[in-house]
């Protein structure tokens, strides 16, 4: 990120070796208050406390030009497709094609959003000019790689993720024995769902600038930590898939379920608050 020369750099906050926060001091002598959540969202600096203070929530919204709207619907359709499936599992529902195909259809949105959400922020503005205004890049990326950034670790893992997410709810069709779904559903999606983890870890500390933090009253906390126990959840709900021909793996099976629904009803909050968080923002922009 480059700022502009004539702006003090006061402060910086990191965890190490990824830059989440910085302050500078304009000409006028106003801070400018960035985060590394806030810039690939495209939400600007930090409001000041006196305007945060006057922010109602909005619970619906319509910004179908927004791609963080878009980023919202997409995981709470993917999360419900996860509910649902969960759900017809629990209740000991024999539509298995059904059930695979409710999976399989939420995996496709979680790639379309996860992607989306990799998409923003490999294309978040690079440079500021001296009024903080971002200057838009004529060209548009649809892959990066930028490791440098905690940012790209808060989305880029996530998709793979999803991709993962992908082959494993495909391969369920399949009719296998153990071994065989040990391999091609299992592990696909064990290993999304330390991809969703690794992903979630680095929401955590992109948001809190330190591995851990509790700001209860803050909605973006809520949205960050709710989305980190839904990654939890699914990381669990792994661990317990694990099939064996044994009767103890069956009852671990339903727990494994338990989890995904768990973890799917997270998610599902999670993506919601983002119309509320939007919406706050809009509030701030107008002021």
């Amino acid at each position: 990120m480059h700022f502009s020369s004539d702006w003090e750099h006061i402060e910086s906050q990191q965890v190490d070796p990824f830059v989440t926060r910085i302050v500078h001091r304009r000409p006028d002598g106003s801070l400018d208050v960035r985060t590394s959540r806030r810039h690939r969202k495209q939400f600007g600096p930090e409001a000041g406390t006196e305007v945060v203070e006057k922010k109602r929530p909005t619970y619906l919204l319509w910004r179908p030009r927004s791609l963080n709207w878009w980023i919202a619907v997409l995981f709470m359709i993917g999360s419900w497709h996860f509910v649902s499936g969960s759900l017809l599992i629990l209740a000991g529902s024999t539509y298995v094609y059904l059930i695979d195909l409710i999976f399989f259809s939420g995996s496709l949105f979680f790639t379309a959003a996860g992607y989306s959400q990799y998409y923003q922020a490999i294309n978040a503005p690079e440079t500021l000019d001296s009024d903080g205004r971002s200057s838009e890049s004529t060209k548009r990326r649809y892959f990066g790689w930028q490791p440098g950034r905690i940012d790209f670790w808060a989305s880029f893992p996530q998709f793979l993720g999803t991709l993962a997410f992908n082959v494993s709810t495909f391969m369920a069709f399949l009719s296998v024995q153990w071994l065989g779904y040990d391999v091609l559903v299992w592990v696909p999606d064990y290993v999304g769902s330390i991809l969703f983890l690794v992903s979630g870890t680095a929401v955590v500390f992109e948001f809190c600038h330190r591995f851990w933090c509790w700001q209860r009253k803050n909605l973006t906390w809520w949205i960050v930590m709710i989305n980190f126990a839904g990654c939890v959840a699914f990381m669990i709900s792994a661990f317990m898939a694990f099939v064996r021909p044994n009767p103890i793996f069956d009852s671990l099976a339903t727990w494994a379920t338990i989890f995904t629904l768990t973890g799917a009803a997270c998610f599902f909050v999670g993506a919601y608050l983002m119309w509320p968080e939007m919406a706050s923002e809009e509030q701030t922009e107008s002021k």
